[in-house]
């Protein structure tokens, strides 16, 4: 009988794996955020100067020309007036979105460069400033605009306002490209500033409108760039309308990689050799990369979309482990000069101090602790333990019950199972094996009716002993068989060769029905008499 494992055992095997599952409850994660952070301190970035002839196959590409190797047409056209740090491939997304819709509305947070990225764009677009108008919008001068760049009375004479002269000039010459920059043009009405007709004809492309009596269609060689601030300061919210006649909203993100290369090219050969240092150091920087990032993210998460700050802003002059104080201030007068209701303090900054020193893991973001913060955030958090404990008693309780059912199901399997194997092997008779399974399957009986086996559990066992009964009741009716044959054979004391045929394929017939020890044991009988039989034919005829 095998002995069953006892309850303290039990638990004593199971409390390690329980340790381990509360453990990893209970740890920590990293901060994906942080290691996003030390990625981007560790790679190296390209800026516009670093890519001139990408840049300029990219303008060879939209202005459809050869590419020559050495051409720096492009580079020049970027440079003007001044380069400023932009990333490669933030500028190509933007361009190559440009170059694909003739109207966009370009949002961007304050230190994104959202307009000096247009700007950018429109030059190498244009490939001439004398082919880009820059218009830039102040509060309350909605009339005033109108008036100059759409048009205005004169002593009852209509004359065309810098924006109709130039989209007369932009079709007068269809073989160039053309662009209007309206700078901020959140700081006014966008309905007022083009008036009621061309408003109504910027929705419906290709119609004419009439303004002062002269028709105006709005040149497809001629793109109008519309850039916004995103999020609180804006006298204009741009929503559906908007974006229906000034084009789609392509948001300008910041860029953690422009911030890294501008300290890097502004500090490194500095004579500071506090500050060049500290660029120079992988891990300093991924610290002040997080705390970009987190903070921005968190201050999203908090006020939404356009509070945050960009690459560009006051910010990222405090990347000194030193400057973390003033870096702190700095967005905290930010945001708390937007909202007075949900005024923010450094407190605000604690969960990203406890990442830095604990070394990237973000705190409160183990798998319990956010279980819990969620049902108290729920109001669920007292029920739900409650009916937790009482499931987990519940199962605990049921568990220990089935489990000692399921040893004794095992224990009485295994007898029968070694039974079945005993017979197999020929270690012990048919009927010997029979008449143990029988008492087994008592044996049984008598744990239903005590109930220490349930109804169920008591079937399946004695239908499963009962299955080992009828396949050694069979494999002796089948043995009786053959012995039967084979003695019938061997009635003469000879086994011909159809006679050793016959006998070979009925046990073949027979082999999955019966034990393989029975099976190889009637097989060598077979081959005994049959070699038998040669030798006596042998003998007969070397007495001839």
């Amino acid at each position: 009988m095998k002995k069953s494992v006892s309850p303290v055992r039990t638990f004593l095997l199971v409390l390690p794996v329980l340790a381990i599952l509360l453990w990893l409850g209970l740890r920590n994660l990293p901060d994906p955020l942080w290691l996003e952070a030390g990625m981007l301190a560790r790679q190296d970035f390209d800026l516009l100067q670093d890519v001139p002839d990408s840049l300029q196959q990219l303008y060879c590409n939209w202005k459809d020309i050869p590419y020559q190797e050495g051409d720096r047409t492009a580079l020049e056209l970027v440079s003007r007036p001044t380069l400023s740090s932009i990333e490669w491939r933030a500028f190509r997304d933007l361009f190559l979105l440009a170059a694909a819709n003739n109207r966009l509305v370009i949002s961007g947070v304050t230190g994104v460069g959202a307009t000096k990225q247009t700007k950018h764009v429109a030059r190498l677009l244009t490939g001439r400033e004398e082919n880009i108008l820059l218009i830039e919008c102040a509060p309350q001068f909605d009339l005033d605009y109108h008036k100059k760049y759409v048009g205005r009375d004169e002593n009852g004479t209509f004359v065309p306002g810098e924006l109709l002269e130039f989209w007369q000039r932009s079709a007068a010459h269809p073989d160039q490209h053309f662009a209007v920059l309206i700078d901020n043009f959140d700081k006014i009405n966008p309905e007022t500033f083009f008036g009621p007709a061309l408003w109504e004809v910027l929705s419906s492309r290709g119609d004419t409108a009439w303004v002062g009596g002269l028709p105006i269609l709005p040149p497809s060689n001629c793109h109008l760039f519309s850039v916004t601030h995103l999020g609180p300061g804006s006298l204009t919210e741009f929503n559906a309308e908007h974006f229906k006649r000034l084009g789609r909203q392509y948001i300008i993100e910041p860029n953690p990689a422009e911030l890294l290369e501008y300290l890097r090219r502004k500090w490194k050969n500095s004579p500071n050799s506090l500050r060049a240092a500290a660029v120079a150091d992988t891990a300093q920087m991924q610290q002040y990369l997080y705390y970009f990032l987190k903070t921005n993210f968190e201050v999203r998460d908090r006020y939404g979309n356009g509070y945050d700050l960009g690459q560009g802003s006051t910010v990222r002059d405090y990347f000194l482990e030193a400057d973390l104080p003033e870096f702190k201030r700095t967005y905290l007068n930010h945001l708390n000069g937007f909202s007075r209701t949900r005024m923010l303090t450094e407190k605000f900054f604690r969960p990203m101090d406890y990442t830095v020193r604990s070394d990237g893991l973000e705190q409160n973001s183990s798998f319990l602790a956010r279980q819990v913060q969620y049902l108290q955030d729920t109001g669920y958090f007292v029920e739900i333990t409650m009916v937790a404990t009482t499931a987990l008693l519940t199962f605990l309780a049921g568990w220990w019950v089935f489990r000692r059912r399921e040893q004794l199901i095992r224990e009485y399997g295994e007898r029968a199972h070694q039974v079945y194997v005993g017979f197999e092997k020929q270690l012990i008779s048919a009927d010997a094996a029979a008449r143990r399974l029988e008492e087994i399957k008592a044996e049984v009986d008598a744990l239903v009716m005590r109930r220490k086996l349930n109804y169920t559990e008591g079937l399946y066992f004695l239908a499963f002993v009962e299955d080992k009964v009828k396949r050694i009741e069979f494999a002796r009716n089948v043995s009786q068989n053959f012995l039967e044959l084979f003695n019938t054979f061997m009635e003469d004391d000879v086994l011909t060769e159809s006679e050793y045929t016959k006998l070979l394929n009925f046990l073949q017939s027979i082999r999955h029905k019966i034990p393989e020890e029975i099976f190889e044991q009637y097989r060598e009988k077979v081959e005994r008499a049959y070699a038998a039989n040669g030798k006596v034919s042998d003998d007969k005829n070397r007495r001839r």
